[in-house]
């Protein structure tokens, strides 16, 4: 097998993406264990990637406004012999025309077809004709750990909570796919049972365009979380993730962020394949609707409110998710939620009767109909 001394990895990439990517730099490690590894990406990356990925030695920022020969020269002074491109585009493949280094290139499968292999290892067979050796287990890959020593009593203290374990809720997708997300209502019930049972904090969990949402998540069920949402770094993020018995979330960055430092993920699938991009190593915790989706892999749904769920997400069922997250836990679900096929249903979310029985009582307060919640009872 060829030895490599200077390894860059080019991955201008999404978050999701690149965490998903990072068991690539462990391989690389594994069979080139004397090498230097250069991971070139986006600036955000860096607190998340360098540091708390023992894979990587070197980040290098990648600038996309920068003209093709800038790239090139930068790349030139990085004086790889070999170099990973993850990127997908033709830009990278320019960059190295002419040179001697070793190039090899992740080619990606077709999305959104049902059967297909997982993005993790899509991107492993880019390396795979150089590496002998793939690690075993593949995550977890970031490690935040000193970070959350030192931020989480912190936060517990500052916000004047009761130490308990916590339990990370993702209530929503950023702002260019709101299709992913699952219904608010949906997280108001699951977040109102999991403070019922006195055993956990909630924290909610996002960037910026997710701060709102949360916050009316929050409020609803008496600011008793802590909506982090937009609040933390990416490495502060990574090591409240880490923090987390079990992780519940749509198909966004933080669920892949929470797989790469090794926590359980109850993901929330309905536009995307969870075959194809959900929590890795978790699929038997995935909610699918992905088969009764008429938008599989597009932008929008055209099924419902542009700004919205995906109609295949509201049909995902509160005690499905609550099911998953007592399973999660090692609990029984038989004493604190009811799981008949026959129970009524609001809106996609099939509830328990205290659940029912509170919805009704709050109707009855309401003759003209109105309530908080703007749900009809079904």
């Amino acid at each position: 097998m060829q030895s490599f001394g200077n390894i860059v990895i080019c991955h201008p990439a999404a978050i999701g993406d690149a965490m998903l990517a990072t068991p690539v730099a462990a391989a690389l490690k594994l069979n080139f264990p004397g090498a230097k590894i250069s991971y070139w990406s986006h600036p955000s990356l860096r607190p998340l990637v360098l540091g708390l990925c023992p894979s990587i030695d070197e980040f290098v920022d990648f600038n996309k406004e920068l003209g093709f020969f800038e790239q090139r020269k930068l790349l030139q002074s990085m004086g790889p012999d070999l170099f990973v491109d993850l990127s997908n585009s033709s830009r990278a493949q320019y960059l190295t025309l002419f040179t001697r280094t070793n190039v090899v290139r992740y080619e990606k499968s077709r999305s959104n077809s049902f059967g297909q292999q997982h993005a993790v290892g899509n991107f492993l067979e880019t390396i795979r004709p150089i590496c002998q050796d793939i690690p075993e287990n593949l995550f977890p890959t970031i490690f935040p750990d000193a970070i959350a020593e030192e931020l989480v009593p912190k936060l517990v203290a500052s916000n004047k909570l009761e130490y308990k374990p916590l339990i990370g809720i993702v209530p929503g997708v950023g702002m260019h796919r709101p299709h992913r997300a699952w219904l608010p209502d949906g997280w108001i019930y699951l977040i109102r049972h999991i403070l019922e049972r006195r055993t956990h904090i909630p924290i909610l969990i996002g960037g910026s365009d997710d701060f709102e949402v949360a916050q009316h998540i929050n409020s609803e069920v008496g600011n008793s979380c802590l909506n982090l949402c937009g609040q933390l770094k990416l490495d502060e993020t990574a090591a409240m993730l880490k923090c987390c018995d079990v992780v519940v979330s749509g198909d966004t960055g933080p669920a892949h962020i929470a797989v790469a430092v090794g926590t359980p993920v109850i993901g929330l699938y309905g536009p995307t394949i969870p075959a194809r991009s959900g929590p890795y190593g978790y699929f038997d915790y995935c909610l699918d609707q992905s088969p009764n989706c008429s938008c599989i892999g597009e932008k929008y749904c055209r099924l419902a409110n542009p700004n919205g769920p995906g109609e295949c997400m509201s049909r995902i069922m509160l005690t499905e998710v609550i099911e998953k997250l007592h399973r999660v836990l090692g609990e029984s679900t038989s004493q604190d939620v009811a799981l008949e096929a026959d129970a009524d249903v609001l809106d996609g979310l099939r509830l328990d009767p205290g659940i029912l029985k509170e919805l009704q009582e709050e109707a009855a307060l309401h003759p003209d109909g109105t309530r908080e919640t703007d749900l009809p009872i079904e």
